[in-house]
C-alpha cells in the first residue's frame, strides 16, 4: 500500500511538471500560487449559410468523366482539357510513318471509383485543341476557347460492365478486376504527324511547353448519356506499328507516345444545376442558419461566422478584474455533426478544410497546406458521424499575438471546403511520421452533406495561475 501511494504522488508530481513546456513559471511558483484548470463551452451558437460557387481550381491528372443526376444533389456534367507529356524518345529504327498501325487513348480508372450505374451507356468525343492553355485554371472555363468543332478526332462508345481491358500480368477473370480502361482509336494521321515531328525535331519532345507548341492537347466531352462519372487514373497514348528488320523479319510492337503528368497543365471542366428540392431546402435553411451544405465538386459551400470575439472575450474575463499571474490557451476544440441519410447514393467529403473566405483563392493558387494555425483540416468520422476539427487553439492565439489583435470580419467569415489531402509516411529512428503534401479541392467524385451547427461543439481548455 506504501509502495501505491508513493506510486501515485510521483504520478501527480510528473502530471504538474509535464506543463513547464506551456507555463514557463510553474515550477518556482507552486508553493506561493494556485493553478486550476478551466474548461469553457458557453459560447453563441455558430450560424452559416450556404453559397453557391460554380467554379474552383481544378488542375488534376484525375479527371472526373461523364455525367450523373442524383436527389437532393442536381445534374453534374463534366469534360476534361489536357495537354500531355511527350516521351523524351521514339522508336525510329526500322520504322516509318507507313508502317504505324493505330493509335489508342487509354483512359483507365478502378472499379471502386465510378459513381452511378456501371450499365449506363455514354458516348465520349475527343477534339484537338487549337491553343495551349494557361493557367491559372478554373472548372467554369469556357471549353470552346480552346478548340473548334473542325478539330474533332474520335469517338468512343462505353457504358458495358464488362468495358476495358485486363492487365496482362492479371487473371483474365472479369469479375477479380480492380481496375478497367476505356480504348479510343485515335487517327493514325495524328501519330504519323507526331512520328514525322520527332524524326524532324527531337528537341521538340524535349519539353511539355515546346511540345505544346506542336500538339496543343485534347478535350473530351460526354456527348450522350447521363447516369454515371468515373475517376479517371491514368491517361496515355500508345502507337501500334511494325517494324521491318535487314533479314524481313516484322515484328509488331507498341511505344507509348505520351501521357497526362503533374507536370502538364490539365483541368476538368465542371457544370452542376442543383436539384429542385436541395434549392427549397437551401433557402428555408439559409434563413434560419442552422443548417449548412458541403457539396463537391462545385456547388454550396457552408460559409460560418465563427465566434472568434466571443472566444477571446471568454478567454480575457478570467483575467480581467483579478490578480491572476497568467492565463494560458491550451485548447480549442470544434466538431461538427453531420446530417446523414444511410439510404443516400452519394457519400459525405472525407475531408473539410478550415480557412478564412478570404483566403480560399490564394490558398489554392498557391498550392499552400494546411498550417494548422490559419488553416486546418477535419476527415469525416463516420462512427460518430462528425468533423472533428482536433485543437484548433493556435487559430486563436495567432490572433491575440498579432501586432493589432483586435478581431476583424474576416476573422469570422470561415469558409468549410471539401478536399482532398494527399500526404506521406517517413519512418524514423524512434517514430514514424505523416506530413501532408499536398491538398487540392475534392474533385474524385459528386458528393455532399448536411452540417448542423446548431449542434456544433466549441469547448476551450486553459490554465490560470493566480496567487494563494
Amino acid at each position: 500500500m506504501k509502495f501505491l501511494k508513493y506510486l501515485t504522488a510521483l504520478c501527480c508530481c510528473i502530471v504538474l511538471l509535464s506543463c513547464e513546456d506551456e507555463i514557463s513559471t510553474i515550477g518556482s511558483s507552486l508553493g506561493a500560487s494556485k493553478v486550476e484548470v478551466v474548461v469553457d463551452s458557453t459560447f453563441v451558437k455558430l450560424t452559416g449559410q450556404s453559397v453557391f460557387t460554380d467554379s474552383i481550381i481544378g488542375r488534376t491528372t484525375d479527371p472526373l468523366l461523364g455525367n450523373l443526376t442524383v436527389n437532393n444533389y442536381g445534374t453534374l456534367r463534366t469534360g476534361y482539357l489536357t495537354q500531355f507529356m511527350p516521351s523524351l524518345n521514339i522508336d525510329t529504327l526500322n520504322v516509318t510513318s507507313h508502317t504505324l498501325d493505330s493509335l489508342k487513348l487509354y483512359l483507365s480508372y478502378y472499379n471502386s471509383d465510378l459513381t452511378g450505374d456501371s450499365l449506363a451507356p455514354m458516348i465520349l468525343d475527343i477534339y484537338r485543341l487549337n491553343k495551349t492553355i494557361k493557367a491559372p485554371l478554373y472548372t467554369n472555363l469556357n471549353p470552346e476557347e480552346y478548340y473548334s468543332p473542325d478539330d474533332w478526332l474520335a469517338r468512343c462508345t462505353f457504358g458495358s460492365s464488362t468495358e476495358g481491358f485486363v492487365d496482362e500480368n492479371s487473371s483474365t477473370d472479369k469479375e477479380t478486376v480492380t481496375y478497367k480502361r476505356i480504348s479510343v482509336d485515335m487517327p493514325i494521321s495524328l501519330g504519323q504527324e507526331l512520328f514525322n515531328q520527332y524524326k524532324k525535331d527531337p528537341s521538340s519532345f524535349a519539353m511539355p511547353s515546346e511540345f505544346a507548341k506542336i500538339f496543343p492537347g485534347i478535350y473530351m466531352n460526354i456527348a450522350y448519356g447521363n447516369g454515371r462519372v468515373v475517376n479517371i487514373k491514368s491517361i496515355f497514348m500508345t502507337m501500334y506499328y511494325r517494324a521491318v528488320k535487314q533479314n524481313g523479319k516484322i515484328d509488331t510492337l507498341a511505344y507509348t507516345y505520351m501521357g497526362v503528368t503533374p507536370e502538364i497543365y490539365s483541368i476538368n471542366h465542371f457544370d452542376l444545376t442543383p436539384d429542385a428540392q436541395l434549392l427549397q431546402n437551401i433557402e428555408k435553411d439559409n434563413a434560419e442558419g442552422k443548417i449548412v451544405y458541403a457539396q463537391a465538386p462545385i456547388g454550396y459551400m457552408p460559409v460560418i461566422h465563427f465566434p472568434t470575439q466571443n472566444i477571446i472575450n471568454k478567454y480575457h474575463e478570467k483575467m480581467d478584474g483579478t490578480e491572476k499571474i497568467q492565463n494560458i490557451l491550451n485548447a480549442l476544440s470544434f466538431t461538427i455533426p453531420a446530417v446523414i441519410d444511410e439510404n443516400a447514393p452519394l457519400s459525405p467529403p472525407k475531408h473539410l478544410l478550415f480557412i478564412r473566405k478570404s483566403q480560399v483563392e490564394s490558398f489554392f493558387l498557391n498550392k499552400e497546406v494546411p498550417d494548422d494555425i490559419s488553416t486546418v483540416y477535419a476527415t469525416y468520422d463516420k462512427s460518430r458521424q462528425v468533423y472533428d476539427f482536433g485543437n484548433i487553439g493556435s487559430y486563436i492565439r495567432d490572433i491575440l499575438d498579432r501586432e493589432d489583435p483586435t478581431v476583424t470580419p474576416d476573422d469570422e467569415e470561415i469558409a468549410l471546403i471539401p478536399i482532398h489531402v494527399t500526404s506521406e509516411t517517413s519512418n524514423g529512428y524512434y517514430e514514424t511520421t505523416t506530413s501532408v503534401t499536398s491538398v487540392t479541392p475534392y474533385c474524385a467524385s459528386p458528393a455532399i452533406v448536411k452540417l448542423d451547427l446548431s449542434g456544433a461543439k466549441i469547448k476551450i481548455t486553459y490554465t490560470t495561475q493566480s496567487p494563494n
